[in-house]
């Protein structure tokens, strides 16, 4: 198998469908879905389900949170059900274009890279769509020069990664315990971990801007978890030895990702 796409599964009934066509429609045939019941309160498991049964070609797994943990760990779930090479990540609100898994897949294998990325449109309701692009770098070796230059400019996109599957097991990344910042943490820790690193300048993901997606509901409690995941992503540098090289870049990420962002968002909490 060559790349499982991890989904979890959230009170997301009036978009699950489109994200699964989004799917089906990929040009790379050995392909796994895992989507990961997280037990919300609508019907988006059983929609899952039922196209799941309407489609028996499409190699779809199915794995459960146990109960409501929230996306970090819907994923971590995913990732312990996974089998193919490599993973990627897509929110159930969201697509990706035909040939996402196939461009990333064919850069990856070619630079023998541990991740592969592209760029994103934001996709609006009301205005219209936004291209956002990560951080240039070379494809092949990830210098500590690149990687100082890629967390310099950091954006937290990491669904337009996909990440060696081996690779994420071996160093331990996971996504943290918190409802906040956690894909920051995730990203962040595979970046300054990776060897090997390949991109494709298109734009193959696609993120819808909901006014009731989870990143956009209040929460009392969002500052804490976001200081919490940048904290876990300093602990991670340290723990690995890597905390040395990037000391100016991760401090400030903690800083800004952090601290700033969290004090943002326990004003406007």
């Amino acid at each position: 198998m060559k790349v499982s796409v991890i989904i979890p599964v959230y009170n997301a009934g009036d978009y699950i469908i489109p994200c699964l066509e989004s799917l089906r429609s990929q040009t790379l045939t050995d392909l796994e879905i895992v989507l990961v019941d997280d037990h919300g309160h609508d019907d988006s498991i059983d929609r899952a389900r039922a196209f799941a049964g309407n489609h028996p070609d499409m190699n779809i797994v199915f794995a459960d949170n146990g109960t409501n943990k929230g996306p970090g760990a819907a994923r971590n779930t995913g990732i312990a059900a996974a089998s193919a090479d490599y993973i990627a990540f897509v929110d159930s609100d969201d697509r990706i274009e035909p040939d996402f898994c196939l461009k990333l897949y064919d850069a990856a294998v070619k630079e023998n890279a541990d991740l592969a990325y592209c760029n994103i449109s934001f996709d609006y309701q009301d205005r219209p769509n936004q291209i956002r692009r990560n951080p240039e770098t070379e494809s092949g070796e990830f210098t500590r020069r690149h990687k100082k230059a890629f967390l310099r400019h950091y954006v937290s996109y990491f669904t337009t990664f996909i990440y060696r599957r081996s690779f994420l097991t071996d160093n331990g990344i996971c996504f943290p315990d918190t409802h906040s910042a956690e894909d920051t943490c995730f990203l962040a820790c595979a970046l300054i971990s990776a060897r090997r690193i390949a991109s494709d300048t298109t734009t193959l993901y696609h993120y819808n801007i909901m006014p009731s997606s989870v990143s956009r509901k209040r929460d009392r409690n969002r500052y804490r978890n976001r200081i919490r995941s940048l904290k876990t992503f300093k602990k991670y540098a340290k723990d690995h030895d890597l905390f040395r090289p990037f000391r100016c870049e991760i401090n400030l990420m903690v800083l800004k990702k952090g601290w700033i962002m969290g004090l943002k968002d326990f004003i406007t909490n």
